[in-house]
């Protein structure tokens, strides 16, 4: 039952992202000669006009074929013919689609398990946080100058700060005001081996109202945005390591143990994929959204039409990479599966 999730999760991300480009497309009056959900043979059919959609056996993806994307076309109501603008919102829409999905899956997760903000509830008594005069409903404005927008990243920038005391900003009876702390270090067990890590002893509150919320939401999308443009500054550095990049194996397998969990561990890791795959389409790389939306605003800028031919070339290579980054990650994810 678990891998039936994982499928349907996979299956949810590409057929939002691909509707994405589906409704903006009839929006711009472009042909749109087929809709699939599923790759592989066709199981159900049905024509609608001028446009097919079907239901295909493979789980793992699904298309918007819309008239001369990806070939030439006569057609007046080929994408190839319509305005500039209007090819570029068809393009983003897939990739704002996925962003949409993955507040609705925070929001989901938000409101029926309580969320986390940035006030305090709870001080431990003797920590430093205690010992620096923070007090229960101060709210954490930044952390060593930076502003955190998850009481995740907080934490995260408590861990990683090297510094022997760090500065905390908080806003208390509407007055900003600087304290001085000390983290301490703690540990915790994780499967028989003990991690350090350093804490400096808060609890946040946990709230459950809508508006909250969503704003919680909002700032999850953000943070994982955030997070990947960290990640690819690492990695033109060269500061990644292979297991931090996993393939569809690996994905499948978190989402399945995630379903054993329950409701919330899958809308949550819906969220979290759903965001990453508009990160991932949006860069401007051939072959991805991204990459299409590059030639398209230089066609607006410069009102120059890029060469076919030569835009399908710079695609072909663009795919070619891609699926062997996809071979790659893949074989890491059965490696680490046989290793572990």
């Amino acid at each position: 039952m678990s891998i039936i999730v994982a499928f349907l999760v996979f299956l949810t991300l590409v057929t939002i992202h691909e509707f994405g480009h589906f409704i903006m497309a009839k929006w711009a009056g472009i042909k749109v000669n087929e809709f699939a959900v599923g790759m592989g043979p066709a199981i159900l059919k049905k024509q609608k006009g001028e446009t097919l959609y079907s239901l295909r056996i493979f789980p793992l993806g699904g298309y918007c074929a819309m008239e001369g994307e990806d070939e030439d076309s006569a057609d007046e109501r080929s994408f190839d013919n319509a305005k500039a603008y209007k090819r570029l919102v068809v393009i983003l829409a897939g990739a704002f689609m996925n962003m949409l999905l993955a507040v609705v899956a925070f929001l989901i997760v938000n409101m029926q398990s309580g969320f986390t903000d940035l006030s305090i509830d709870k001080i431990e008594a003797n920590s430093p946080a205690y010992i620096a005069g923070i007090q229960e409903n101060d709210e954490i404005i930044s952390y060593n100058g930076k502003k955190p927008l998850l009481f995740l990243e907080l934490r995260n920038m408590i861990i990683n700060s090297k510094n022997e005391s760090d500065t905390l900003t908080l806003k208390r009876d509407g007055k900003l005001i600087n304290v001085e702390i000390k983290p301490e270090l703690a540990t915790i067990e994780d499967n028989g081996k003990t991690i350090e890590y350093k804490k400096i002893g808060i609890m946040p509150k946990v709230r459950y109202d809508f508006f909250g919320a969503f704003k919680e939401s909002i700032n999850t999308c953000r943070y994982a945005f955030r997070s990947m443009f960290d990640f690819l500054g690492r990695a033109f550095k060269g500061n990644v390591k292979k297991n931090e990049v996993s393939g569809p194996v690996v994905i499948i397998k978190t989402i399945a143990s995630a379903a054993k969990v329950g409701f919330s561990s899958v809308m949550f890791l819906l969220g979290l994929i759903s965001i990453n795959l508009a990160f991932f389409n949006l860069l401007p790389f051939p072959a991805l959204d991204g990459g299409k939306a590059v030639f398209i605003l230089f066609e607006m800028i410069t009102g120059i039409k890029p060469n076919k031919k030569v835009e399908y070339i710079v695609n072909i290579v663009g795919f070619s990479l891609l699926i062997l980054l996809f071979l790659f990650v893949t074989y890491n994810d059965i490696k680490g599966l046989i290793r572990w």
